[in-house]
Parts: C-alpha cells; structure tokens; sequence
C-alpha cells in the first residue's frame, strides 16, 4: 500500500471531501498526487513527499501517521520554516492529548462538527491537518470559521476567517479581544489552535527538543 493510501485509511481526508458538495468542488481541478513515489526520511521518524504543484492548492500539508506533503517547486528560502511548521502538525496528531492539555490551558475548548451551524459548517473549508477535531471554541464561546469567500467557486487561498459567538449566535469578523490580547490583532492562521502553534513555534524551531520547551509554557 501506496504512503497516500495509507494516510487516507487513517484519516478519512478525501472521503470525507467527497461526501462535501463545497470541498469537493474546491478540489475538481486540483491533482492530488505525488511527483514519485520517492519519500525523504527526516527528523522524529518523518517523511516528505513531493507532491503535485497544485495538490491542496500548493499548500504545504501532513498526512498520518507520518507524511509532510510539499509541493513540487516550493521556494528553497521559505522551506525551513514551512518544514518545522508541518513537523509541528505531526507531532500534534502523535500526542493529541498531551498538545490538547496545552490548548486548553491556553483557554480553547473542542467543540463538536454537529454543534456548528450547518449554514456555516457547509462553508468551511477542510484542512488535512485539523480534520480530526475541526472545531475549537476560544474560551469556550467564540469559534473560528475557516469559510470560503465564495460558496458556488470555492478556491482553498481564498478563505477569511468569521468568528461566530457561541452564545449570541452572531458571526463576525473580529476576532474577541481576549483572543487579540493573546495572539495579536492580526495572527497568522487564526482558524484553529494547531495552526496558532505551528506558526508561532516554527518562527523559533531549531532542534525537536524546542516541541517540548514550548509545551510547557502555558
């Protein structure tokens, strides 16, 4: 069995694309297929493979158990931070409740697919790297929604993130102050704790060992 193959009986990705009207169409002109079957083993038992320009829309990306997918023709100067953000992204998946236990310190909270409005669920894009637990609540009320800009053309660059409360039932751009107060105003990836991690983590990454520095600074 193919890495890909592998990957999708773990985790479900593309199945659960299909059976998504708005993902699948995101996906229709994208080729999701590595440029060979060679992968290059690296730090903490992982693998890279080199993937079609256009697989995830050229958007770096983790499969389980292992995978670290890169496009084909990446820019050199931006791959050792894009490697240590995605090497982060399989360590979260390997020790969920451990990086869990960290977010909820942080002040997040997961929050079940079945409890977002469907109105908004079916807009939201789908991201490889938080497919298993797609929704946390920021201090247990405000949630952040990855939706497409355009439900009928749907395209995975053009997401904006609408923050929807919880206990109002309003959606909104801003994100709540206490998240800005930690965060920023302007975050990088706001969409999912995970990400908030891998972008702040592999801005200092240097060697594995800084995963765990990290993990205790809540």
């Amino acid at each position: 069995m193919d890495k890909l193959a592998q990957a999708e009986q773990i985790d479900s990705y593309f199945s659960r694309i299909q059976n998504d009207p708005v993902n699948r169409r995101a996906h229709q002109t994208l080729s999701y297929t590595p440029m060979n079957n060679e992968v290059k083993r690296w730090i903490l038992d992982t693998e890279i493979l080199t993937m079609h320009p256009t697989a995830e829309a050229g958007l770096p990306h983790t499969r389980p158990p292992n995978l670290i997918c890169i496009p084909a023709y990446y820019p050199e100067q931006r791959l050792p931070e894009t490697l240590a953000h995605e090497l982060i992204h399989v360590d979260q998946r390997r020790r969920r409740i451990k990086w869990n236990r960290f977010f909820e310190r942080q002040g997040w909270t997961p929050l079940p697919e079945s409890e977002v409005p469907l109105r908004w669920l079916q807009r939201c894009r789908m991201n490889p790297d938080t497919i298993d637990e797609r929704f946390w609540a920021w201090k247990g009320r405000h949630v952040p929604l990855p939706l497409f800009e355009r439900e009928d053309n749907p395209d995975l660059r053009q997401v904006v993130i609408h923050w929807w409360d919880r206990e109002t039932g309003i959606k909104q751009a801003q994100a709540p102050r206490s998240f800005q107060e930690r965060f920023g105003s302007f975050p990088s990836q706001p969409e999912h704790p995970r990400e908030l991690a891998a972008v702040e983590l592999s801005k200092i990454f240097q060697t594995p060992s800084d995963i765990d520095s990290y993990l205790q600074l809540e």
